[in-house]
C-alpha cells in the first residue's frame, strides 16, 4: 500500500506523522512518501529521516490584509502541485496531520478520488483541519473535545513510540546528570524553545528553594541554555537544582514523581504513558491557544494541576509544586487519572481503521 503523508508547520504537527509512518516501515509492506511546505521545517525534516519529500508551497492566513490575499491565491497553485505530485506518485491513501500544508493536498487528493485521513492533534481543532474535515474518509483524535458529534471520527490518541511499555529504570540519565535515585525528583521541561518567564522566575526562586528535601532538574531547552548560564553568572545555584539544556525524558520519567511542563500533544502522551504527575503551563504562545484546551481536557478529568502563565509568579510557581509534592492522595489520583489518556494501541487501532477505509469495507 502506498501512503502519502501531509504534515508541516511545527514539530506537533511532524513528529507524530513520522512516529506513525516508523511504524509502517516496520511492517514492512508500505511504500511511504511525504508531501510539505518547501520552506518550512518539514522539508529539514523529513529528508534526514529518510523519507522521500516532494515540495509545494503555501501560506497560511496571518499577517496583513495583502499578505491574506496573497496566500489565498498562493493556494491555487499549491493545489495544483498537489495534485501534479499525487497523480505520479499514486497514493492508496493521504494522510494529513495538520499544518496548513493539509489544506492544498486534501483538496487535490479529494478532487482525484484518493481516499483521505485526518488526524487532530490537540483539544482545539486546527484552522487546516476543520476546514478540510468535511472532505476527508476518516478522522482521528486524542480527545474527545477535537470534532464533536462527528461520526467519522475515532478517539484513539497520538501515535506514538512505546513510551512507558518497559517499566524498568534506567539509571544512565540520572547518573550523568548527579541525580540522587532515593530522593524525590520535579522534572520541569517547558518544550524544546524553553520559556523565558520560566527561566526568569527559576532564577528567582533560588533563594527560596536553597532548603528544599527534593530535587529539581530545570531544562532551559537547547537555544536559551547559553544566555541562562550568562545570567545566573555569581548567583549560588542551590545544590539540589540541576540545570540542564537537554535531557533524555523518557530515561527521566520512571525517577520523576512530579514533571511541570507545557500542554503540547506530544508531551502529554508522554505523562500519560509514564503515569506521571504533572502541573501543566499551558503557552500562550502558540496558534489558537490550543495548550490550554489541552491542558483543560486533563485538568477535567482530574489528571493535572493546570496553572496558566499569566498567573504565574514566584510565589503561585512555589505553592503549586509544594502542595502538589505534599499531597500524596493528589499524586495518586493524577496518576490513576492521566491513564484514560494513555492509548498504547494507537498505531495499531489507526491503521486498522485505515486499511477498512482503503479496501471499502
Amino acid at each position: 500500500m502506498k501512503v502519502c503523508i501531509v504534515a508541516g508547520g511545527s514539530g506537533g504537527h511532524i513528529y507524530p506523522a513520522l512516529t506513525f509512518s516508523d511504524y509502517l516501515k516496520e511492517k514492512g509492506s508500505y511504500d511511504i512518501f511525504y508531501i510539505g511546505n518547501d520552506h518550512k521545517m518539514e522539508a529539514r525534516i523529513i529528508p534526514e529521516a529518510g523519507y522521500p519529500f516532494y515540495s509545494i508551497s503555501n501560506q497560511g492566513l496571518q499577517g496583513s490584509h495583502w499578505d491574506k490575499v496573497k496566500a489565498v491565491f498562493g493556494q491555487f497553485k499549491a493545489i495544483l502541485d498537489s495534485r501534479k505530485h499525487l497523480k505520479k506518485l499514486k497514493p492508496d491513501l493521504v494522510f494529513a496531520f495538520g499544518g496548513y500544508v493539509t489544506l492544498p493536498v486534501v483538496i487535490a487528493a479529494k478532487s482525484l478520488g484518493i481516499k483521505i485521513a485526518l488526524h487532530e492533534q490537540n483539544a482545539f481543532v486546527g484552522k487546516a483541519n476543520k476546514w478540510v474535515s468535511g472532505l476527508v474518509d476518516v478522522i482521528f483524535t486524542c480527545y474527545e473535545e477535537a470534532f464533536k458529534g462527528n461520526d467519522k471520527v475515532y478517539m484513539f490518541g497520538n501515535p506514538r513510540a512505546a513510551l512507558g511499555q518497559d517499566k524498568r529504570k534506567d539509571p544512565v540519565e540520572m547518573d550523568r546528570i548527579g541525580l540522587d535515585k532515593d530522593k524525590r525528583m520535579v522534572l520541569i521541561v517547558m518544550g524544546s524553545q524553553g520559556s523565558d518567564t520560566m527561566n526568569k522566575l527559576i532564577q528567582e526562586a533560588f533563594i527560596p528553594l536553597k532548603d528544599i528535601d527534593y530535587q529539581i532538574v530545570f531544562v532551559t531547552g537547547p537555544l536559551e541554555y547559553d544566555e541562562f548560564v550568562d545570567d545566573i553568572k555569581g548567583k549560588t545555584v542551590p545544590k539540589n537544582i540541576f540545570i540542564e539544556s537537554y535531557v533524555n525524558q523518557a530515561k527521566l520519567m520512571p525517577y520523576t514523581n512530579l514533571i511541570v511542563a507545557r500542554a503540547g500533544a506530544s508531551t502529554i502522551t508522554e505523562i500519560a504513558a509514564f503515569r506521571t504527575p504533572s502541573i501543566l503551563i499551558p503557552s500562550p504562545y502558540v496558534a489558537n491557544n490550543h495548550q490550554y484546551f489541552n491542558a483543560q481536557a486533563l485538568y477535567k478529568k482530574q489528571a493535572t494541576v493546570l496553572l496558566e502563565e499569566k498567573d504565574l509568579n514566584l510565589d503561585s510557581f512555589i505553592q503549586a509544586i509544594e502542595n502538589t509534592l505534599n499531597n500524596q492522595a493528589l499524586l495518586e489520583d493524577m496518576k490513576e487519572n492521566v491513564a484514560v489518556f494513555d492509548t498504547p494501541l494507537v498505531n495499531d487501532n489507526i491503521l486498522d481503521v485505515i486499511l477498512k477505509v482503503v479496501n471499502h469495507e
